[in-house]
């Protein structure tokens, strides 16, 4: 299964609660920049040691998205939108 995760644009509090829970319970993300997505793991004190983060962008070539296509078949995980 593939959830999409919307982030706040501008202040980091306006997360909704299922953006929260879902980055609590899936263990696989798609992100532009994992830096950034790790910090937002920080500010809400969830652990991110154990998740996997793959970068998604438009310079993603054909072998990685057939690797995102093939961790969809096998596991849930989150697109999460940058702002």
């Amino acid at each position: 299964m593939l959830s999409f995760i919307p982030t706040p644009i501008g202040n980091k509090e306006d997360i909704t609660l299922r953006a929260l829970r879902l980055l609590r319970e899936l263990d696989v993300f798609f992100c532009e920049d994992t830096r950034t997505v790790k910090n937002l793991f920080r500010m809400y004190d969830i652990p991110y040691q154990d998740k996997k983060f793959y970068a998604l962008t438009s310079h993603s070539d054909d072998r990685s998205l057939a690797f995102y296509v093939s961790c969809i078949e096998k596991t849930s995980c989150g697109v999460i939108s940058e702002a």
